[in-house]
């Protein structure tokens, strides 16, 4: 187990950040008084990013019934909490895609899974109310990134970490004991080396048990069951299948009654054949 810690905590610390861009995007953003036209200069500075954006926001997710022609444009109609979600769904896409030592069909499940979860989450979000669907967007993308670095450096283990499920762990703590930290741990460790505010760092180590969130566990309910009815959309099916296993806390602490939520099945598809263009996108 030694060897694996020390190799998992030297990926992250050696790891490559996010474009400078999105590092940049994210830290005004935590401004009181930042306004949009703040990031598009920032934005600007590259030009790959900027032309993402204006990709994204002109997709049939958005509905705009005119084209966005210039990334000030886009930045007034989409605010600032939209704009920091679509300069990360960028980037992260770039990130996720080229990392290196993945595979890439392990690199674009991941990906996806992590769009859908982003979805998934800001739906919920709208559902829940108090929880900001943009900062639900950015924790349902994010939260499972530790996966990514799992999947790069510590692909032998996976049979291990099985092992330790058939012999009744549950997969959250086969991973603690085979890596020595579970994934979401591993997340959480990388959001804080690319200075992401401290409740979404929070929330990344807390999806999974959102009970245990020091910060906003609202929020963390919302990502936990944004997660949940993403993997039963994608698996096809229950809810308690999710092999991470199903908080029911996070109904309670969400403030989400669980038919309500078990309708998001369909809200998440009809949602999703609507971004199907923006998944392309991304």
């Amino acid at each position: 187990m030694g060897a694996h810690i020390q190799e998992i905590l030297a990926a992250i610390k050696s790891l490559e950040p996010l474009p400078q861009v999105a590092m940049r995007v994210v830290e005004i953003a935590t401004h009181d008084d930042v306004v949009p036209r703040d990031l598009v200069g920032v934005i600007e500075t590259d030009a790959a990013v900027t032309a993402k954006i204006l990709k994204l926001c002109n997709s049939a997710y958005y509905g705009f019934k005119r084209e966005i022609g210039s990334l000030p444009e886009a930045a007034n109609l989409l605010g600032v909490s939209t704009l920091v979600n679509l300069v990360l769904t960028s980037c992260s896409g770039r990130y996720f895609r080229d990392y290196g030592q993945v595979d890439s069909q392990t690199a674009n499940r991941l990906w996806e899974e992590s769009v859908v979860d982003a979805i998934a989450s800001s739906l919920i979000a709208r559902l829940e109310g108090s929880v900001d669907k943009n900062r639900a967007y950015t924790s349902g993308l994010l939260q499972n990134v530790g996966h990514l670095v799992i999947a790069r450096h510590a692909r032998a283990t996976a049979l291990l970490v099985q092992s330790e499920v058939s012999r009744g762990a549950k997969l959250l703590d086969a991973e603690a004991t085979v890596l020595g930290m579970h994934h979401a741990e591993i997340g959480a460790r990388l959001a804080e080396k690319w200075n992401f505010p401290e409740s979404l760092v929070d929330t990344i180590r807390n999806h999974h048990t959102p009970e245990s969130a020091h910060i906003d566990r609202r929020l963390a309910s919302v990502t936990h069951l944004g997660e949940i009815v993403t993997h039963s959309f994608l698996s096809g099916t229950a809810l308690e299948a999710n092999p991470y296993g199903l908080c029911r806390q996070a109904f309670l602490l969400a403030g989400i009654e669980r038919e309500a939520f078990e309708m998001m099945g369909d809200v998440l598809s009809a949602e999703l054949d609507k971004a199907r263009e923006f998944l392309q996108a991304a």
